[in-house]
């Protein structure tokens, strides 16, 4: 063997013995992972199994409590008592049980709930309306909320978020291609691709989507990206935040969220942090109306992480927090009150019809009226013309003059669609009945004895024969009197109508963010329903309201608590130190700008009483707190306002953050509204310092500025043409919402 082939032999034989190794290395690593992947999944069961332990409290929330289930007293005393073991049963054993036992748990539950579903459709029970309504919709969210957190545990996330990460894989390669074709239309743009590391990521992604480098590549232009607001100056952050930049970063954090479930033990484990967050949030809000910004944000989040994007959980909710939190009902009677229209015009008749000119004098009655038609996306409804045109008439002829009395009926129908933005119409229609009768004929020969009858014998057999003709002519003539003038005043009137809701009304509630984000209108036969939810990104609404808030004879207003929250949050109070008077001007021109019109609160603030010790006078300025510093409350037959906020005084410190909670009952008696404020509680706030003698100042000073209240229940609706009154015949408070109906 030769040198050469001595070292090759040598040279091979270190090549194998080298690659041996390095092929050892990788099955070791090959196994390695794979029991690790085994180990995460089976961790992943294992957390899966434990369910709503960990997540759900061990008692029930405070809207489920032993106190609120006892509102059901007399004959609902005992099985109340069992209702409620049956819960405090249900949250006390979670801890230790799996998720078979608590669907199992949550079955029992079903059939307490059910109980007091079907007992608030039966008219034996109005006087717990109340707390049965409470009740009954507090445990139906738990039960829906553990039923979908179950569900979205036990989904196969690895699977479901593999088929995933490869679509948005796809969409993450879409926004790469968009950044770069920017960048280089822009001089030295395409120096910002390596500098977060897009090429490598592309180039990963176009490799294996879901593989770990292409992970990996994303995590670290993630990385960069995030960093753009702590290490590049003004004009290089401005740059980087263009849209192109934020798309390919939302891009990239969508792919890594359910990249994430490559490990599906520290995904389930994470999942299951966010949605303990999610639950206690919405015990708070559940049972205070309090966090209702955290409950949403939190959602937000279990929804990003979650393998379905939370789908399950959504459909669970949105029954509950996402619905209309506004609805008004109007049937077609109370809009008859409003829109329909009544004239009567008097005026000569000069015609020539079939030969003869004929003269004299007409009436015409008519009455417009509504009549609503099926639409499940608009308002329909036609406009109904109803009409008589009576007349007495002299047609002359050199032969004879006949005389006429007309009775003609017509009815004209124009109908009109409203989509919630502008009216569209169609051409009218019309149908009419003529009748005419023959009062009289002169002829010339008219007196002379057997002349005269053979004359009026001929004229009325002519008259006889064009009697078809003469009713065919005037039926089109009333045609053609009607109709035109008819669509001009409906088609100018609604664009009118239009142009001036999107320029007085709409304008100023988009100005101030109190449009609707959502709304639908729909009409039946005889009803009108107008949906609209005032909700923003970070806002919840309303959940479905009782049946029975929805009967209606007149008009019903249902207005949810969420609604009026939310408006409360646009007008901006959240740490803002403000005077009475300041307080007073903010909310005017808030509500000023929203109305499209000037806004002043009716009178001067009321004088304060003689007896006002010199604490109360000292208060002279609110400190409202950072977070939900009004919220509104609506429960038990009462309107709850619960304000957080300090005061500051004339020489002394500040008064720290009180919670101070003024209940206030509403009544509609006979053609009034009156309204009690009931017993003002005072609170430190998020444990803040001041005692009671600090309490009982800030007490004092809220119950002078709310006396009991009596107000008029009437309701002006001003109309082109009149103004219809109608007065609150119903207040009802009840879980939430506050129905008004008018009548």
């Amino acid at each position: 063997m030769t040198d050469r082939t001595s070292r090759a032999a040598w040279m091979s034989e270190r090549f194998w013995r080298k690659n041996r190794l390095a092929h050892t290395f990788a099955l070791l690593s090959v196994v390695a992972l794979a029991g690790t992947g085994i180990f995460a999944v089976e961790e992943a069961a294992n957390m899966t199994g434990l369910g709503l332990s960990g997540i759900f409290p061990s008692t029930p929330p405070a809207d489920l409590s032993e106190e609120e289930f006892a509102k059901l007293d007399g004959n609902w005393a005992e099985w109340s008592k069992g209702a409620s073991a049956t819960v405090a049963e249900f949250y006390s054993k979670l801890e230790g049980s799996d998720a078979a036992a608590q669907r199992r748990a949550l079955g029992s539950l079903k059939v307490k709930q059910d109980v007091m579903r079907r007992a608030l459709d039966d008219p034996a029970y109005r006087s717990l309306y109340g707390p049965l309504t409470s009740l009954n919709n507090s445990l139906k969210l738990r039960i829906d909320f553990a039923e979908a957190v179950l569900d979205t545990l036990e989904i196969d996330g690895g699977r479901i978020a593999a088929d995933k990460t490869r679509s948005k894989a796809s969409s993450l390669l879409s926004s790469i291609q968009s950044l770069e074709n920017q960048l280089n239309s822009i001089g030295n743009g395409h120096l910002w691709l390596p500098y977060f590391k897009v090429t490598d990521l592309k180039n990963a992604l176009t490799s294996e989507p879901d593989g770990l480098a292409a992970i990996a590549a994303a995590s670290a232009s993630q990385a960069l990206l995030k960093s753009r607001d702590t290490v590049l100056d003004e004009t290089q952050k401005a740059f980087t935040h263009r849209a192109a930049f934020e798309n390919y970063s939302n891009a990239i954090d969508q792919y890594l969220s359910l990249a994430a479930w490559k490990n599906p033990a520290e995904a389930t484990s994470k999942l299951r942090a966010e949605i303990k967050e999610l639950a206690t949030a919405l015990d708070t809000y559940a049972a205070t109306g309090a966090k209702a910004n955290e409950v949403r944000d939190t959602f937000s989040d279990v929804r990003y992480i979650s393998a379905d994007g939370g789908d399950r959980l959504a459909s669970a909710l949105q029954s509950r927090l996402f619905n209309y939190n506004l609805r008004i009902l109007v049937t077609e009677a109370f809009l008859n009150r409003i829109m329909s229209d009544s004239r009567s015009v008097q005026g000569p008749v000069n015609d020539f019809i079939l030969g003869a000119q004929v003269n004299g004098s007409q009436i015409t009655n008519t009455n417009v009226n509504v009549d609503l038609l099926p639409s499940n996306t608009t308002a329909r409804f036609a406009l109904r013309l109803n009409g008589n045109i009576q007349s007495k008439t002299q047609g002359v002829t050199p032969q004879a003059t006949v005389y006429t009395n007309g009775n003609h009926t017509f009815t004209a129908t124009k109908e009109v669609n409203f989509d919630g933005l502008r009216f569209m119409t169609s051409p009218a229609t019309i149908s009419v009945n003529p009748h005419n009768t023959t009062t009289g004929i002169a002829t010339q020969l008219s007196g002379v004895p057997i002349l005269g009858r053979i004359a009026h014998s001929i004229a009325s057999q002519q008259v006889a024969e064009k009697q078809g003709e003469a009713e065919s002519i005037a039926a089109s003539r009333v045609q053609d009197g009607v109709l035109p003038p008819f669509n001009k005043e409906v088609d100018a009137s609604f664009a009118t109508s239009g142009d001036k809701l999107n320029r007085e009304l709409f304008a100023g509630l988009r100005a101030t963010g109190l449009f609707p984000d959502t709304y639908t209108y729909q009409t039946t036969d005889q009803l009108m329903t107008v949906n609209a939810r005032l909700m923003s990104s970070h806002q919840v609404a309303a959940d479905l309201p009782e049946s029975r808030l929805m009967a209606v004879t007149g008009a019903t207003a249902l207005l949810h608590e969420t609604a009026l929250n939310n408006a409360i949050d646009k007008i901006g109070l959240a740490g803002q130190t403000v005077t009475e008077p300041e307080l007073r001007t903010k909310i005017e021109a808030f509500l000023s700008t929203a109305l499209n019109r000037p806004f002043k609160f009716e009178g001067p603030a009321p004088s304060q009483p003689t007896d006002v010790s010199d604490d109360e006078k000292g208060l002279n300025a609110i400190i409202f707190a950072a977070k939900e510093p009004i919220r509104i409350r609506i429960a038990n037959d009462e309107l709850t306002i619960v304000i957080r906020a300090g005061f500051k005084q004339d020489g002394k410190d500040d008064i720290p953050t009180r919670e101070i909670t003024v209940p206030i009952s509403l009544e509609a008696q006979g053609r009034q509204i009156i309204a009690k404020a009931g017993l003002v509680e005072v609170a430190a706030a998020d444990g803040e310092g001041g005692g009671v003698a600090t309490n009982a100042v800030v007490r004092k000073k809220i119950q002078s500025v709310l006396p009991d209240r009596t107000v008029d229940g009437k309701v002006e609706i001003k109309t082109p043409s009149k103004t219809v009154v109608a007065y609150v015949s119903k207040l009802t408070l009840v879980d939430g919402w506050v129905a008004i109906g008018i009548d």
